[in-house]
């Protein structure tokens, strides 16, 4: 029985051996795995907070947007208005120059 048990206690010491190598290996690809979900679970923190930040640049942009076309079509009226009332000023004027030549004829 002698003649087996050694050859079985050193298999037991290389598989034991192996089994502390593996689990080394094991527990280092764990720790790198760690590190690159957190440097990616970092990124993606940043994504995120510059996404936030574009966000509300367009939501200032859109509301300023809106702002401004409010304020086109405010102008855009009164500039019709003053348009209107140009045209009034002209056509009295002219009829002012029709009545006052007019008056030089007689």
């Amino acid at each position: 029985m002698e003649g087996i048990e050694v050859p079985a206690m050193i298999t037991a010491l290389f598989l034991m051996l192996a089994s502390i190598g593996a689990k080394v290996g094991t527990a280092q690809l764990i720790g790198r795995m760690k590190h690159q979900i957190s440097h990616v679970s970092s990124l993606k923190q940043e994504a995120l907070s510059r996404l936030k930040i574009v966000q509300s640049q367009k939501n200032v942009a859109v509301q300023n947007k809106g702002l401004l076309t409010t304020k086109k079509i405010k102008l855009e009226k009164r500039f019709n208005r003053i348009k209107i009332d140009m045209n009034d000023i002209k056509e009295d004027e002219d009829a002012r120059k029709q009545r006052s030549e007019i008056r030089k004829i007689e």
